[in-house]
């Protein structure tokens, strides 16, 4: 398993039931943390009135600083974490979707509530404007995701060699997304509120060490895991695919995803790790090909080449550039020597698997805490 999922947000309603009564009603137990509640005076009696109430989500939180989001109001159930994680000490490896539903399914029935399920294939009731334009009539009747994350282990060999990786990421750029910087070892493409994803690169030894989970910085430079991250220069690559990603790959219904085209879906967003294809420590234009030279050339030099080549010379010099480890869409301070790093797709390694001790380890740190009451992952671990 190379793509694995970090993150799931789910929901799924149900139909009610009907009481004694005759009236229908909840089918499922009410899982929350309270209500919220809004209420207005009367200008002239001084009396509250309410003018509208809710229930606010469960925070069901686990060993090593896990936690996952659970609500339901009897009809509409909803989900969002690492369910991977919860009481995990660390997700250097997670599930793939499959065990990830899986795993919510498990936490759902701890607290009576019904598994997510794909339902059956139906006339959309209420087709918005998007499913109309591109003919999308029917829908699953059963659970929906609205965010996913997406992750993929890389091995670069060194600390060193991930952290010219970063620095070369660094002068990248991806197509109608900005560029962020998250610290000397993070890079960061998009997000926002309305945005359709975010991809992160980052280190991942130093992220651990900068996110402990309860743990003592002594407890992190010893575990092997934080070992086995920092010496294979362990180089983390993530997507988060939001709702509107989901929804025009075709995944935002339980019943239509599949590992492979999440997969898929995966490698075709995070295109910016095959550009490359060799090693060099500096740039030499007469190995460019003849058309882009005298654009590089000016490049390098400060200029801006959007102001001397139309739209469409402009990205086709600069889809050409990106094989060499030259992206003109980003500016280039000419005071700074420029020594572009290209990273071979050989020394950016895809990793396959987890290390063998990698699972009981993770078993062994568990059983180091008070785990009463929490989704016990491990029964069938040898299946992940």
């Amino acid at each position: 398993m190379t793509v694995f999922v970090d993150f799931i947000r789910i929901s799924q309603v149900h139909p009610g039931v009907r009481n004694d009564s005759g009236e229908f009603g909840p089918a499922f137990p009410r899982v929350d943390s309270g209500f919220v509640t809004k209420y207005t005076r009367d200008e002239e009696t001084g009396e509250l009135d309410c003018e509208w109430q809710s229930t606010s989500r469960r925070h069901i939180e686990g060993s090593f600083d896990s936690l996952v989001v659970l609500h339901s109001d009897g009809y509409k159930v909803t989900l969002e974490g690492n369910i991977g994680r919860y009481g995990r000490p660390d997700n250097v490896f997670n599930f793939d979707f499959d065990r990830t539903i899986d795993l919510c399914n498990r936490l759902c029935a701890l607290h009576g509530l019904p598994p997510f399920t794909p339902g059956q294939m139906a006339m959309a009731p209420n087709p918005s404007k998007h499913d109309l334009k591109h003919g999308l009539l029917f829908a699953w009747t059963g659970a929906v995701v609205s965010e996913l994350h997406l992750t993929q282990n890389h091995e670069c060999g060194s600390m060193a060699a991930a952290q010219a990786a970063i620095d070369w990421l660094n002068t990248q750029s991806m197509s109608h997304v900005k560029k962020g910087r998250g610290g000397p070892t993070t890079v960061s493409f998009g997000g926002g509120k309305n945005s359709r994803k975010k991809v992160d690169f980052y280190l991942k030894a130093p992220e651990m060490l900068a996110h402990p989970h309860g743990r003592k910085k002594t407890e992190i430079l010893e575990d092997p895991v934080y070992q086995y991250c920092h010496q294979n220069g362990v180089l983390r690559a993530e997507l988060k695919a939001k709702r509107l990603l989901l929804r025009d790959a075709g995944l935002r219904y339980l019943g239509d995803i599949t590992m492979s085209k999440l997969e898929a879906l995966y490698h075709d967003e995070i295109e910016i790790l095959s550009r490359t294809k060799a090693d060099v420590a500096s740039i030499d234009l007469t190995t460019l090909p003849p058309k882009v030279r005298a654009t590089a050339d000016s490049w390098l030099r400060g200029g801006i080449p959007s102001t001397f080549l139309s739209r469409t010379t402009l990205w086709r010099h600069a889809k050409m550039l990106r094989d060499y480890g030259i992206d003109i869409m980003q500016p280039h301070d000419p005071s700074v020597p420029y020594q572009p790093i290209t990273i071979n797709v050989i020394q950016i390694k895809p990793i396959d698997r987890a290390p063998d001790w990698y699972w009981p380890h993770q078993h062994k740190l568990r059983l180091v805490v008070d785990n009463t009451n929490q989704l016990d992952l491990w029964a069938d671990r040898q299946a992940a």
